[in-house]
């Protein structure tokens, strides 16, 4: 019999320790605690954002406040802000994901379980000034070339129009979304109304010489979890937010009730991409 040092577990003893921990830490989650998910959220004016260097926001505030009501607390330190394309692919993807705020749409029904609805918001095309546009049959759209970020409710609003792909644009980092319309790269820019003119602002553009062209009708937000999380914690995190807004009435007055500690008006960018990336017409390339 080959004997093994004491103190240094042979191979099939490593491999099998390796293995008990990992099960361990999968029944942990499974079986435990809603602040043992990972949290991810973007950078956008209307729910979510940075100040000083931490999340902040109304739907920031209702996730605090129920994972409290359910008994396990989590921290703003918790919470990853990354831009949407790459927060959407990591959130899809798992394991053990939580995204937010995450528009509720056909085409991503089956990709996530969902907690909500927390809040309301409709995207809207954006133009310059100096052009004019008219928007009677879907059709209309074909004549344009529009820019949406990657994985955004918008392009897939878009796309369902018949929009077709060598008219979309896709972006994973809006300011550049802005920056081409304003330099005439694509002649509309799909974004949600509550957040197109903070990103003008924090891009540096002036506001005067862009207006909304046209409205798509209004969505619901929710939290967007990722498929492998137990029902039990999906459950769980639903009756709790579900308390919280009764409590408060909705989403935004829940957020007023913390102004004291954040800004009318954010002021911060998203944490930068890590990757290389270009823009292409309809698709998106990233060089590692």
């Amino acid at each position: 019999m080959i004997s093994t040092p004491v103190g240094r577990p042979g191979k099939r003893v490593r491999k099998w320790m390796l293995a008990l921990a990992l099960a361990a830490g999968s029944m942990g989650l499974l079986a435990g605690e809603l602040n043992e998910l990972r949290f991810i959220t973007e950078e956008s004016a209307s729910l979510n954002y940075v100040f000083e260097g931490k999340p902040h926001g109304p739907a920031v505030e209702l996730l605090l406040a129920a994972t409290r009501h359910a008994g396990s607390p989590m921290t703003r330190a918790q919470i990853e802000v990354l831009p949407w394309a790459r927060g959407f692919r990591s959130a899809k993807q798992g394991p053990h994901a939580v995204l937010f705020s995450t528009l509720r749409t056909p085409e991503r029904e089956a990709h996530f379980q969902w907690v909500g609805p927390i809040g309301q918001e409709r995207d809207v095309l954006i133009g310059r000034k100096v052009h004019a546009f008219s928007f009677t049959h879907p059709q209309d759209f074909h004549k344009y070339v529009i820019g949406a970020l990657r994985d955004d409710a918008a392009a897939e609003h878009l796309r369902a129009v018949g929009l077709p792909d060598e008219n979309l644009v896709l972006a994973t980092q809006v300011n550049h979304l802005a920056k081409m319309l304003h330099a005439g790269r694509i002649d509309l820019w799909a974004f949600g109304e509550g957040g197109w003119l903070h990103v003008l602002e924090t891009t540096g553009l002036d506001e005067r010489l862009f207006e909304v062209v046209h409205h798509f009708p209004s969505r619901d937000y929710y939290f967007a979890l990722s498929l492998d999380v137990a029902p039990a914690l999906v459950a769980q995190l639903q009756t709790a937010v579900d308390a919280v807004l009764r409590e408060h009435g909705d989403i935004y007055k829940l957020g007023l009730s913390h102004q004291s500690s954040t800004p009318s008006s954010p002021t911060t960018a998203v944490t930068p991409a890590t990757t290389s990336e270009i823009i292409t017409k309809g698709t998106h390339h990233e060089l590692d």
